[in-house]
């Protein structure tokens, strides 16, 4: 490519920009579910040991990875909608080039008169632009906003309780699962030692 980019190539490099931004943004939700699970399997093993201490770091890195996955999904939210106001904007511009061509159009056919009137229907035209402007600069605020958050907020997100709860059901699941296959075993061994008989 040139040294100077046509204003395409540009919004397509700026897409591009954006749209990787939102697919890094879901692969690290990805990871931040993998790391719950990692972690109610490793609160698990301290619970089941006794280790209190190492149970207590365990629910503070799962309130802190709780809040992380909150904040991308908000970061998500803002920049799914940012792009969605941008492309809104831009079809205003397209618009608002078009009746700039109609302008030109209508000047060299009816003379001036008409081009007033089709120049307050352009004028029209870039407020609603300007008022998507406004828009997107309140996502973006917004967006700056939720990033101030705090240890209070990943306590309401995630309690120890829910932990708690979490922790437990896991092991339920897990003891229900080695309990089913102890009786799965024990069928097998009754079947082989009938078959013996016969």
């Amino acid at each position: 490519m040139g040294i100077f980019k046509s204003r395409e190539e540009k919004r397509i490099e700026r897409d591009l920009e954006v749209r990787k931004g939102i697919a890094s943004i879901k692969r690290n939700l990805k990871d931040l579910d993998k790391h719950t699970k990692e972690y109610i399997d490793k609160a698990k093993k301290a619970k089941r040991i006794g280790d209190n201490d190492q149970l207590k770091f365990i629910k503070s890195a799962l309130k802190k990875t709780a809040l992380s996955k909150k904040m991308r999904e908000r970061q998500l939210l803002s920049l799914e909608t940012a792009m969605q106001i941008k492309n809104q904007a831009e079809s205003d511009g397209e618009f608002a080039r078009a009746m700039m061509e109609v302008s030109k159009s209508i000047a060299e056919v009816y003379g001036s008169t008409d081009l007033a009137k089709t120049q307050k229907n352009f004028e029209r035209a870039m407020m609603q632009a300007e008022t998507l402007q406004d828009r997107m600069q309140i996502v973006v605020e917004s967006m700056s906003d939720t990033l101030s958050t705090s240890d209070e907020e990943a306590e309401k997100i995630l309690s120890d309780k829910d932990i708690d709860r979490m922790i437990d059901e896991e092991a339920v699941h897990e003891e229900k699962g080695e309990l089913d296959k102890e009786i799965e075993k024990g069928l097998k061994e009754i079947e082989e030692e009938m078959g013996k008989e016969s």
